[in-house]
């Protein structure tokens, strides 16, 4: 049979099911009914398959399940209703040894990593080449999924088979970002540890010629040993406005202020309080809290990774010298946070092991089945694990191949029970650790796929006018923008105060304006109209002294044009957005209920087409009270609407919720025969 057609099939289905057809028949690529329910997300259809004994773990000529493709679809209707009796189908593998959950990330879907998470399923989760779900996200670049990782506490130091790390992959494909992020939690103990070819990240990226990444690892590591961090700041706007400021100071102390006490002391005072007050600003703003809506999810990991990393790795026994590591994790006898903490740390270095485990039976298949000895291989450091897991890989005999096929058989089935209820166990704990925390519409919303209701990374409920912000990897409360000068997002924490920073700061570059235009006229002037020509020709020349200080102020003055058109620019726009009661992220992205208000925005300066005297004034009162009580009236939000009327959609910034990991249908079909097909564009391939 052919489930193609999303519109028609389940009619289709149902009447050929109501006919007599199996109802779990493949069609030529091995894909049955089940498989294109879940795809098409007819829920119905896919409850009535279940209903009727259609299987869930069958899989196609890629031993891709219906799981696999309800994973692709986002269709978490379709994964409970599979998974629901047999959670263990969400560590199916297919051909390459990818499970829903790796694909997942390779589709940077990070809504279903989390419904799969709270399920009890391991964000360590390896494919046939050891590679991890933050490995992959790494490779291809998805900056939503490697900081939903990382807020799960994804391991950075973990290695594939080649030994290379998230870093080495980030580096290897010149996804600066990405490496950015790792750094920050702590993978710059990693920039110089080799994988099994000997290539560092730094490397790796030397050898791509990506010479920003270079720079950037050299200098996070000169940080890292000097101030104890990898960076100053997280971009070099904050830096470049801290030299500017400098700059400015420098040329008034030396130049501008000698020339003008004697006769305007009251000028030199005040310019240079007004610098220090922008400068005190700035510092507040940059430090402040914005309206973080939750608590910093994403933390660094230093203390999982040795001062040299490398030391316990082995590249020819990859996942063995990796596994002591993992069962010697000294977190297990941590009491500090808890009975019920302490609990969900055990479940999770219990996975950790089966993971690991997992991996050695493959290991131990592929070596089987290629006819390689497998003798010599060391499983130290496996106090407590069953023998007949480990002892296929103990010793090896061609006589003895068939009975350690059935050995492995045992071990890998043995193993599969035991981290099913493992995973089961976790799923609860996980899911009661976040309501005792008050997080229960949260995990609601994302039981019931609401996504579009929650931010999965940081693990709360989206509010009206909140954003997640990626360079940040938090939700604040009414974000206008993320701003790079001072390196904090602007929220409705601290938009008093930026405000009064760029003010500040406008003004202080007038008063430098006035400074100058007094020191021209006590010391330049009477310079250039003295009595004889001497004194303009010495004004004018090229040598040090006087003269070239004047040319020095002159480049200041050039230099600040620029700073004062960009802040009297910025000063003015915030000024407007303060009096209609809009932000900047709501101008650039028109989330739903912005064009709900704002319906005709064809023009430049659609957002003033509703101004009026007495709402400016209101809405500046607002503003510098933080009161949001006119939000829901100035957004036309009705008490019957649903909740997500005001709530920004997916599409709205950049499909950041991830994407249905679709392809356009395959060549020779006809067309409307196929609507979309399951991508395996990540598939065959020897690694990321």
């Amino acid at each position: 049979m052919l489930y193609r057609d999303g519109v028609q099939a389940q009619d289709v289905v149902n009447e050929m099911i109501s006919t007599g057809y199996s109802i779990n028949a493949q069609d030529m690529d091995g894909n049955t009914a089940l498989h294109w329910a879940a795809w098409f997300k007819l829920d119905a259809l896919v409850q009535r398959l279940l209903e009727r004994g259609a299987r869930a773990d069958i899989g196609n000529s890629s031993k891709e399940t219906a799981v696999h493709w309800a994973a692709k679809s986002s269709n978490t209707h379709a994964l409970n209703l599979a998974t629901k009796n047999e959670r263990g189908l969400l560590s199916q593998r297919d051909v390459d040894g990818f499970t829903p959950f790796l694909i997942a990330a390779q589709n940077d879907n990070a809504p279903i990593l989390e419904w799969m998470y709270l399920k009890g399923v391991s964000v360590e989760e390896q494919d046939d080449w050891g590679r991890t779900g933050l490995q992959w996200a790494c490779y291809k670049g998805h900056r939503k999924t490697v900081q939903w990782l990382l807020s799960r506490q994804a391991d950075i130091a973990h290695r594939d088979h080649e030994g290379m790390t998230a870093i080495h992959w980030a580096a290897l494909k010149g996804h600066e970002q990405i490496a950015d992020m790792l750094i920050d939690v702590g993978a710059v103990y990693l920039l110089t540890s080799a994988d099994a070819a000997g290539d560092t990240p730094i490397t790796l990226a030397h050898r791509k010629k990506n010479r920003y990444l270079v720079c950037s690892f050299h200098k996070a590591r000169f940080l890292f040993w000097l101030i104890g961090r990898p960076y100053i700041s997280r971009n070099h706007f904050a830096n470049l406005y801290l030299c500017f400021s400098i700059y400015n100071l420098v040329v008034f102390l030396f130049i501008l202020a000698p020339n003008i006490w004697a006769t305007n002391p009251r000028v030199v005072v005040s310019w240079i309080s007004g610098m220090a007050l922008s400068l005190t600003i700035w510092v507040n703003a940059c430090l402040a809290n914005p309206g973080w809506m939750s608590n910093k999810t994403i933390v660094p990991q230093h203390s999982r990774i040795e001062r040299d990393p490398s030391r316990g790795f082995d590249a020819s026994q990859p996942v063995e010298s990796q596994m002591v590591n993992v069962l010697d994790d000294p977190s297990l006898d941590d009491e500090e946070e808890g009975v019920e903490q302490s609990e969900l740390a055990r479940l999770e270095s219990e996975q950790a092991k089966y993971n690991y485990q997992r991996q050695l039976i493959t290991e131990a298949r592929r070596r089987l089945d290629h006819g390689s000895a497998c003798c010599g291989v060391p499983v130290a450091g496996t106090g407590g694990t069953d023998p007949i897991e480990l002892q296929p890989l103990m010793n090896y005999s061609t006589d003895q191949s068939s009975a350690q096929q059935a050995q492995l058989q045992r071990a890998s089935f043995h193993l599969g029970e035991k981290a099913k209820a493992n995973g089961e166990l976790l799923g609860r704990e996980r899911t009661e650790h976040l309501l005792n925390y008050g997080c229960g519409e949260y995990v609601t919303a994302v039981e019931r796929g609401e996504f579009k209701q929650v931010c999965v990374v940081c693990r709360t409920k989206r509010e009206m006018r909140s954003h997640h912000c990626k360079e940040c990897g938090r939700c604040v409360h009414r974000l206008d923008h993320h701003c790079p000068w001072i390196d904090n997002c602007v929220g409705l924490g601290n938009q008093r105060m930026f405000y009064c920073f760029i003010v500040s700061l406008f003004c202080t570059i007038l008063g430098f304006y006035y400074a100058v235009w007094v020191y021209a006229v006590n010391a330049v002037l009477p310079v250039l109209i003295g009595d004889d020509d001497a004194h303009l020709w010495s004004a004018m020349s090229w040598r040090f002294g006087p003269e070239l200080s004047q040319l020095v102020v002159l480049a200041t003055l050039a230099f600040n044009l620029i700073w004062m058109l960009f802040v009297g620019a910025l000063v003015l726009r915030h000024t407007v957005y303060m009096m209609v009661n809009v932000t900047t992220y709501e101008v650039l992205v028109r989330p739903p209920h912005v064009v709900r208000r704002f319906p005709k925005n064809s023009n430049r300066f659609w957002f003033i087409s509703d101004f009026s005297p007495f709402k400016a004034i209101r809405n500046c009162f607002a503003y510098w009270t933080l009161d949001t009580e006119h939000d829901p009236g100035d957004f036309l939000v009705q008490p019957n609407l649903p909740a997500d009327s005001f709530v920004v959609t997916s599409e709205d910034f950049g499909n950041e919720q991830g994407d249905s990991g679709g392809s356009a249908a395959p060549s020779g079909s006809s067309k409307g025969q196929y609507l979309l097909l399951p991508s395996n564009g990540m598939k065959k391939v020897a690694g990321p």
